[in-house]
């Protein structure tokens, strides 16, 4: 039986999608990566307005990926379905090294505001089916 591994995070992109040249994949599969940082305000023990970002790893395969690097650039506000999954792979130093990213299901994003104008309308990207069984996910997913 899986376990429930599904999350929701909402935040901005740091800098623009960017395409992964793989390694050893199947033919055809793509990948798409852009980090998001994702703010969270508290009251510190002081009592004064603090704030924590996260900064994490997105993941977009095929035609998600696609179209994330068609439509989205820095500064936009999205909003990532997908799961976590933890990436492992060798430093150039030889070192073993691991991460957790966001490997995206679902999509949403708006384009910054422009003074005087209006919110900009939510646009909303799917991951389909047919990429998720057709490519799957390589073991090894990218080489440094």
């Amino acid at each position: 039986m899986n376990h429930l591994n599904s999350t929701l995070l909402e935040g901005i992109l740091v800098a623009d999608p960017k395409r992964i040249d793989l390694t050893e994949a199947p033919n055809g599969c793509r990948l798409v990566k852009f980090d998001l940082a994702s703010d969270r305000y508290y009251m510190d023990r002081d009592g004064k307005k603090a704030v924590e970002t996260l900064f994490i790893s997105v993941q977009c395969w095929g035609n998600l990926g696609d179209r994330c690097i068609d439509l989205m650039s820095k500064g936009m506000t999205a909003r990532i379905v997908g799961r976590l999954r933890l990436c492992k792979w060798q430093s150039a130093e030889g070192g073993s090294r691991k991460s957790i990213e966001l490997v995206a299901e679902h999509v949403e994003f708006r384009r910054p505001r422009s003074k005087g104008r209006p919110d900009p309308a939510l646009e909303i990207l799917e991951g389909s089916e047919e990429d998720r069984e057709r490519l799957g996910e390589p073991e090894v997913l990218y080489a440094f």
